[in-house]
């Protein structure tokens, strides 16, 4: 009776840590446990866009055939600037060689694949992406310019050449140029929004997380120059996108990816939350932080919690798992106890 009594409390013990390391930790494992079983049962949501990274330390994007449709491998300059500005936070906090070296390489790359118009630049996609059909081919993307300034700023910060600088404003000047004409930027009465995946055919998703890369990046530009055009940019973006963030508030505290409605996942949800900190950090605008702090209550909520009410899979297996491991732990702890003691 008392080795009963003993595992129910080794169980309970068990349980209750593994609820609490999971609140610190949950949301990081469980992705990691998600792509594991996703790999082991070839079952879920499979990979369309696989980022890979080549002897350069330039990353280069597989597309596998979705809706009829097979880019193949292509180097994708939204994730060539991603790349460029991880690796210089990373010099930031360490010079290390082998990193330097591969932002050289990214930056080098986006250097060399600018398009430049008459007087303005932006990056041409001659290939269709997969996710939203209806967006034809030639592309271009606002994202895509902002993460490029923002790589090109960190660039100059580093290695203070005036080329950096004359693209990065080359790259700002596009940010004028409308979708109807070649550009990304709808200009509307609200403010100018700067689309994620853009084509002239104006049947555009008006994604939220692109939109705010667009406009940070600039941000970043204008907090390096000071220059009016920059401040001008990011102005009308901020108010755009004001204007429009209700549309992307599900109203339960989740929020929407896109302009068709589409449900962010987590990954998707926790980004987007820390873009309105970000930004409520940046304007000291009330708005932000309201959008911050509704979407941001979920998250906060006790992960045994959230995963029982999502019936969430890999959040589950991830917690009984780790409750194993504990109880087995401490079992084996108590026992070694005891034989010591008799």
């Amino acid at each position: 009776m008392r080795s009963v009594s003993t595992n129910i409390l080794l169980a309970v013990i068990s349980l209750s840590a593994a609820a609490f390391i999971c609140q610190f930790r949950g949301d990081e494992w469980e992705e990691k446990l998600r792509q594991g079983l996703y790999r082991l049962t070839n079952d879920s949501i499979p990979n369309y866009a696989k980022t890979l990274v080549d002897e350069k330390g330039i990353p280069y994007v597989h597309y596998a055939d979705y809706k009829g449709i097979n880019a193949g491998n292509q180097y994708n300059p939204t994730i060539v600037g991603n790349y460029a500005i991880d690796y210089s936070r990373s010099l930031t906090d360490k010079k290390d060689p082998a990193v330097e070296v591969k932002f050289r390489n990214c930056i080098n790359w986006l250097m060399a694949n600018i398009s430049y118009k008459e007087n303005y630049a932006l990056y041409v996609f001659n290939w269709k992406q997969p996710f939203y059909d209806s967006v034809g081919s030639p592309w271009t993307s606002g994202m895509t310019s902002g993460r490029a300034i923002e790589a090109l700023t960190a660039a100059y910060k580093i290695y203070p050449k005036q080329e950096y600088l004359d693209a990065a404003n080359s790259l700002l000047r596009g940010f004028y140029q409308p979708i109807q004409s070649g550009g990304f930027t709808y200009k509307e009465p609200a403010g100018y929004w700067y689309e994620e995946f853009a084509d002239s055919n104006m049947h555009t998703p008006r994604i939220l997380d692109g939109h705010i890369y667009a406009l940070t990046g600039v941000y970043k530009f204008w907090q390096l120059t000071k220059k009016d055009s920059a401040l001008f940019v990011v102005q009308q973006g901020i108010r755009s996108l004001k204007a429009h963030l209700p549309g992307y508030d599900m109203g339960n505290g989740w929020s929407y990816y896109d302009a068709y409605h589409a449900v962010s996942d987590k990954k998707y949800h926790m980004l987007l939350t820390g873009q309105m900190k970000e930004l409520w950090e940046m304007t000291k605008d009330p708005v932000f932080g309201n959008y911050y702090q509704a979407w941001q209550k979920p998250l906060t909520r006790p992960y045994l919690y959230r995963i029982l009410k999502e019936k969430n899979r890999s959040g589950l297996i991830l917690y009984f798992l780790l409750s194993s491991v504990l109880f087995v732990g401490l079992y084996l702890l108590y026992h070694r106890f005891k034989n010591q003691r008799s």
